[in-house]
């Protein structure tokens, strides 16, 4: 079964975890010991900033946990010695852009004064918690434990527009990118962005056409271009080539040497294979 925990950390160790593709620790201490053989794979996490920031500004899912001695910390390098050593990994599922972590955050009822490393809390808190900080998540997708699909195995009902973002923020993740959804652009939204670090700009951007306005989505890319110089991406059906040909012929003609067109099942196909890899890796204990 699921377990929902709140990690507290400063804002500086918080910034080095994220760095790291997510990874937290615990000192080897009898207490902290108890709450670290008590995570599990697949418990929620909710990262909580303390100092000027008292609030959560991400979540993840926990992915292995295991001992280690080699510094990591600024703290720890600077005394030449791991003062956390029980450490865990975790994919990030939502984080804020840090500079948005003071102004958006969620603040705990009760404030957030911690002397203890992490803190366990009911679902329906932590759900709540995960909605206001993600109006547009999906909070079935934490119901229960995943299991993913043989390696033959694919859906044959066509796609919708939320699977394919979802297909594409499970693939950045894999990849080892800090993936979001319904990412800020301005007045817009991206449907799909892969950033390198938590604080820098989008590197991989999607736009999904699954009966949308094609015109509407090519201006998003176009625009992140522009400001970003990302390489961006359209994920549609073979259908919509026609128009798009003639769009990039035309009115975007300034980006066609740079975006690149991906139909829907070459999406669907590298998000299986990357699920079965990543699964297979996680029971050998052999993740990257």
């Amino acid at each position: 079964m699921r377990q929902f925990w709140i990690v507290p950390g400063s804002e500086n160790n918080w910034q080095q975890a994220l760095t790291a593709r997510g990874i937290w620790g615990l000192e080897d201490k009898p207490l902290d010991k108890i709450y670290w053989l008590a995570l599990a794979p697949d418990d929620i996490l909710l990262f909580y900033v303390t100092g000027k920031v008292k609030g959560i500004v991400g979540y993840g899912v926990l992915r292995a946990k295991f001992r280690q001695e080699v510094p990591l910390w600024d703290a720890e390098i600077k005394e030449g010695h791991a003062k956390w050593p029980l450490r865990f990994e975790f994919d990030v599922e939502f984080l804020l852009p840090q500079n948005r972590w003071t102004q958006d955050k969620i603040p705990l009822a009760g404030g957030g004064h911690f002397r203890q490393p992490l803190f366990l809390r009911e679902r329906d808190e932590v759900f709540d918690i995960i909605k206001q900080l993600n109006p547009s998540v999906d909070l079935k997708s934490f119901e229960g434990d995943f299991v993913s699909a043989p390696i033959s195995e694919l859906e044959e009902t066509s796609p919708t527009h939320e699977q394919i973002k979802k297909w594409l923020l499970d693939i950045g993740r894999f990849q080892g990118y800090v993936a979001d959804v319904e990412f800020p652009m301005g007045t817009e939204r991206l449907d799909t962005v892969w950033r390198r670090l938590p604080e820098s700009v989008p590197t991989y951007v999607f736009e999904v056409q699954v009966g949308g306005d094609l015109y509407h989505a090519l201006g998003k890319l176009k625009h992140a271009y522009d400001i970003w110089n990302s390489r961006i991406f359209l994920v549609g059906s073979s259908g919509d080539m026609p128009l798009v040909n003639k769009l990039l012929s035309g009115t975007f003609h300034e980006i066609k040497p740079f975006l690149r067109f991906i139909e829907t099942p070459k999406i669907q196909q590298l998000h299986q294979s990357k699920r079965n890899i990543f699964d297979i890796e996680r029971q050998l204990g052999l993740m990257p």
